[in-house]
């Protein structure tokens, strides 16, 4: 599942464009008045100015031989969030990923990740070139096993390969590249479990083979597959 875009919303319009752009160096593509949008490897990733209180988690997908350089690389610039256990890493051995977390302008809890399955090992330093996708999106809900039926009937988005089973709390869907993280509302998001999932509008545009758009109501979530 290949995500070409993200679109999301903030309360810090300025602050959040200074941190994607200049902080983290990704293109700046277009800004209006009440939005940017820069360039994240393969997705465009977009937020539009709100008032409402919103938060999300987005994982970025790095080139399997760039972790240690990365993660020195985003410490030099900030403060990486830590697990429970003071951890600044995590390793996922049945995703046969590994990621390290940090916060954006907005406190949103970003995430770059390496899949040891994707032949995807650049050269070099790392940069912001090294920012190949947004592979994951968090989407809390009330009733996580109803919405990953729903997710899977009408787009075909089913739960990842060599993940757990869809739980009442936890649904981890899509594939080694791109994935919606479908959790309980409320549940406490990784690493440090201190800050809980609320529900935020969200747009993803994903690589389908037919051209569909999905409203999951009630939320604000919308899913539009582009053949």
């Amino acid at each position: 599942m290949h995500i070409q875009a993200l679109q999301l919303q903030t309360k810090h319009l300025v602050e959040q464009k200074a941190f994607y752009h200049t902080v983290l160096g990704l293109p700046l593509l277009a800004e209006t008045a009440t939005s940017f949008s820069v360039q994240a490897g393969t997705t465009r990733l977009s937020f539009q100015a709100t008032e409402q209180e919103v938060h999300y988690h987005i994982a970025f997908t790095i080139p399997s031989n760039k972790f240690a350089m990365a993660k020195a690389w985003i410490s030099q610039r900030m403060a990486l969030l830590l697990t429970k256990k003071a951890e600044d890493e995590i390793l996922f051995p049945n995703l046969n990923a590994r990621s390290f977390y940090f916060g954006d302008a907005a406190d949103n809890i970003l995430e770059y990740m390496v899949h040891t399955g994707l032949d995807n090992q650049t050269a070099g330093d790392f940069g912001p070139e090294d920012v190949l996708r947004v592979s994951e999106i968090g989407l809390p809900v009330e009733d996580v096993p109803a919405l990953a039926e729903q997710l899977e009937k009408q787009l075909g988005i089913v739960s990842y390969p060599t993940a757990n089973e869809v739980s009442a709390g936890f649904g981890y869907l899509g594939d080694i590249f791109g994935q919606l993280v479908v959790v309980k509302a409320g549940r406490p998001w990784l690493p440090g479990e201190t800050m809980p999932a609320i529900v935020s509008p969200v747009h993803v545009v994903i690589e389908g083979q037919h051209e569909q758009q999905l409203q999951l109501s009630p939320y604000p979530y919308t899913i539009t597959a582009q053949a």
